[in-house]
């Protein structure tokens, strides 16, 4: 019997050892893979931290926009003391709401983020404070924050940082993958309570690379004054205004006004409204217009042409400015005083398949390829669906939609002898996006143009020395569904010099919703005037007559 309940005994024993066997064979062979997760996700952190961002530099090597060390502070919810007094601080030193700091102390987490990319000072004051407070249980991490030097100065074209270092707008989404480079990996190691005791870099990443751009920092800082200063004196909503090298493409300028405000957030002034927002060009076309009927030979520089107002097209009744009429005129003082009747005639010899070839050449209707996010292709409608008005009406810039760096591309190739390069914000060779005009016809339409400057309504503009060229334009606003309306109103003048040989193409462009009695005789002519003038003075630029002498002896 005695021996019977041993062996009963030892069987039961057996079979539990096996049972135990079994069990840990499951637990450690078969779900090994599952335990050992969760163990990691009780005892361990893995926390990426972004490395050192590439810094970004103007074309002489500026910096523009880089990197500051920086600490990012974190809480172990669990293992925090003093709370009441961490959510005082936080409100205090960091300037966070009552109801956030409440959510994230109290949040049940062995890891909660408290502030990211906190200046070095401020964080190393609330580190003593939280210290002389007794508050344990955070955890500082050295990292690093976007700083931009020059303040608002390019912010559109440069973009933002996001706090876990990615790239929000502007070049720094567009290049995002090149300058931030890979983020730092550190590991934490808790105790079975929670507790972090151990703290390691898992991996080292890789800083970012540079970025150097053919902006001149500059030149950018003398278009957005100018800007803010008209947008001062004038009606004026807003305004932008582009700097291109004609032979090059290179884009020296891209300037807006108002600018984000890191103080006062407005998302939408982050827009390079120079790529991404289309309006009607207004008299600027008239250039364009008088290239194509030039280069087809279908005008003459000595033929008069009626210049009365109005002139009666498909019914319709197309005025000149204030419906002034004018004696016959040749076409150079056609486009000096910016008559629309005689532009009409002119477009109507072109016709409506040669004018629409033509504007395709000049890259309306598509994108230019900036190295931007979000430019759009402007609106160029297909020929088959103009009718005689409209083609009237685009001899001066009407139903026909550009961005400005659209109108900068085309009145720099005009500079070019016809050849037409995209624009472009990082050093390169020049991409040449096509022809719109043989260089004579080019070379006589400048020499028109800079008439039109020394004797015509582009006079604000004229600087002694420069021989500046280009042309003005007033244009209402069309609103969707409503056409044009009352008081809305864009301006404009696209400008080179100088005009025989030129090296720069500036577009300034404003816009009102204040009132009618908006020009570009007062608001973008001026302004280019003013740009180069303030270009002379900084040293950026020279009279074509000066020659720099060296010191000799």
């Amino acid at each position: 019997m005695e021996i019977k309940r041993a062996l009963l005994a030892f069987i039961l024993l057996g079979i539990g050892g096996l049972a135990v066997l079994a069990r840990l064979f499951q637990l450690q062979i078969l779900e090994h893979e599952k335990w050992e997760v969760l163990a990691q996700s009780i005892q361990e952190d893995l926390v990426e931290v972004p490395s050192r961002r590439g810094t970004i530099y103007d074309r002489n090597g500026i910096p523009l926009a880089y990197d500051i060390p920086a600490y990012s502070i974190a809480v172990d919810n669990f293992r925090v003391t003093n709370p009441e007094i961490l959510v005082r601080l936080l409100q205090e030193e960091l300037g966070m709401s009552g109801e956030e700091a409440k959510a994230r102390v109290y949040r049940q987490s062995y890891f909660t983020w408290l502030a990211r990319n906190v200046d070095l000072d401020k964080a190393e004051r609330f580190r003593a404070l939280a210290q002389a407070q007794r508050i344990r249980g955070l955890l500082f991490f050295p990292t690093w924050k976007r700083a931009y030097p020059y303040g608002s100065l390019a912010i559109e074209v440069l973009g933002l940082v996001g706090v876990d270092g990615d790239g929000l707008s502007g070049l720094e989404l567009q290049f995002d993958s090149i300058l931030r480079g890979r983020p730092k990996v550190l590991r934490i190691l808790r105790a079975a309570d929670g507790t972090p005791y151990d703290l390691w870099e898992e991996n080292p990443g890789e800083p970012g690379r540079d970025l150097y751009l053919t902006l001149d920092v500059r030149m950018q800082w003398i278009c957005e004054s100018e800007l803010d200063a008209t947008l001062r004196t004038t009606p004026a909503d807003r305004g932008c205004a582009v700097v291109l090298n004609p032979k090059t493409g290179e884009v020296l300028a891209l300037a807006q006004s108002p600018r984000f405000d890191p103080d006062n957030p407005d998302i939408a002034l982050l827009r390079p409204w120079a790529v991404t927002d289309v309006f009607e060009p207004g008299s600027t076309f008239k250039g364009l217009v008088a290239l194509a009927a030039w280069d087809l030979g279908l005008v003459t520089e000595t033929e008069y042409f009626e210049a009365s107002s109005p002139r009666i097209v498909a019914g319709v009744a197309i005025k000149n400015a204030n419906n002034k009429s004018y004696p016959p005129l040749q076409l150079r003082d056609a486009l000096a005083q910016s008559v629309n009747t005689v532009l009409v005639q002119v477009a109507q010899r072109v016709g409506v398949a040669n004018l629409y070839a033509y504007f395709q050449r000049m890259g309306f209707g598509t994108p230019t390829g900036i190295e931007l996010p979000g430019e759009v292709n402007g609106l160029l409608r297909p020929p088959e669906k103009w009718t005689e008005v409209d083609l009237a009406v685009s001899s001066f810039g009407q139903g026909v939609g550009v961005t400005a760096i659209q109108l900068a591309a085309a009145y720099a190739a005009l500079c070019n002898d016809g050849v037409l390069l995209r624009p472009h914000l990082l050093p390169a060779p020049s991409e040449i996006r096509g022809t719109i005009a043989k260089p004579n016809s080019c070379q006589k339409i400048r020499e028109f143009l800079g008439h039109a400057v020394n004797s015509g309504t582009g006079t604000p503009a004229h600087v002694p020395g420069f021989k500046v060229g280009g042309k003005s334009g007033t244009a209402q606003i069309a609103i969707p569904g409503r056409g044009y309306v009352p008081g809305h109103v864009t301006t404009a003048m696209a400008a080179f010099f100088p005009w025989d040989a030129p090296q720069y193409t500036i577009v300034v462009v404003y816009q009102t919703s204040k009132t009618d009695d908006f020009w570009s005789g007062t608001t973008a002519v001026p302004s280019v005037g003013r740009i180069v003038r303030a270009m002379a003075a900084s040293g950026v630029v020279y009279p074509p007559e000066i020659t720099a002498l060296g010191r000799s002896g």
